[in-house]
């Protein structure tokens, strides 16, 4: 594994946003839902692609703090352009389990 300095984490925009919207991605090569988060005031809202169908319909998804790199650049997937990247965990059988807080905390909260 590589090391790497505190510096270059500290580049990494990771923040909790919470899920506003929800809407099937049927273009996608990979079952995906596409998400609009909302960051807060100072950053606003953004959309992502996530690849996380297997564990979270709609209804579970909508209102839940998630974790996400907001500060890579966006990426066009398909018709979609993905402006910050959810972070999850793979299990081993592939499904995907989100990275989240373990309590509320305010839109747009960085990660310490």
């Amino acid at each position: 594994m590589d090391t790497i300095e505190f510096e270059d984490f500290a580049r990494v925009e990771l923040r909790v946003g919470t899920v506003i919207e929800v809407e099937a991605f049927p273009e996608a090569r990979q079952p995906a839902w596409r998400l609009r988060i909302d960051f807060g005031p100072e950053i606003g809202e953004r959309k992502s692609s996530a690849q996380i169908t297997d564990l979270y319909d709609r209804q579970s998804l909508l209102g839940r703090q998630v974790v996400a790199v907001i500060n890579f650049p966006p990426k066009q997937i398909g018709p979609f352009l993905s402006e910050c990247l959810v972070t999850g965990f793979h299990r081993a059988d592939g499904a995907v389990v989100l990275c989240a807080p373990d309590g509320a905390v305010p839109n747009g909260s960085r990660l310490a």
